[in-house]
């Protein structure tokens, strides 16, 4: 599995995934600078582009595109959605850690790359 974070995400997430052998960008890093701001379909398109799953906490929208996509019969390769309460952004340190831990748990168990456009919801991992 391959994984485009959302903006809401720090470049930080995917570059310490990167380090641990995972393929991961981020909206934030400076090769998807051009993702920034754009309509949450786009990104979803530019998402299965790449064979990258999305992860959001953008619920509500991405959602509605993850809907339109499956009724136009056109795949993604997923969305794994999390919450601000299960997931304090506020706690910036915090939040990294647990959201590394949770993203990269995602990435080992579910390694496959299929385009059966699933969503999941991240748990805290511990």
């Amino acid at each position: 599995m391959k994984l485009l974070l959302d903006e809401m995400i720090s470049a930080t997430v995917a570059e310490q995934l990167r380090a641990r052998g995972h393929d991961v960008v981020a909206v934030q890093g400076p090769d998807h600078r051009h993702l920034r701001g754009v309509n949450d379909g786009i990104l979803l398109d530019h998402a299965a582009e790449e064979r990258r799953a999305v992860v959001t906490d953008n619920v509500p929208d991405l959602t509605r595109c993850h809907q339109h996509r499956v009724g136009r019969e056109e795949p993604h390769y997923g969305l794994l959605l999390f919450s601000n309460d299960t997931f304090p952004r506020h706690r910036h340190d915090a939040f990294v850690g647990q959201l590394l831990a949770a993203l990269e748990d995602q990435l080992l168990t579910h390694a496959e790359d299929d385009d059966a456009s699933w969503v999941r919801w991240l748990t805290k991992i511990g």
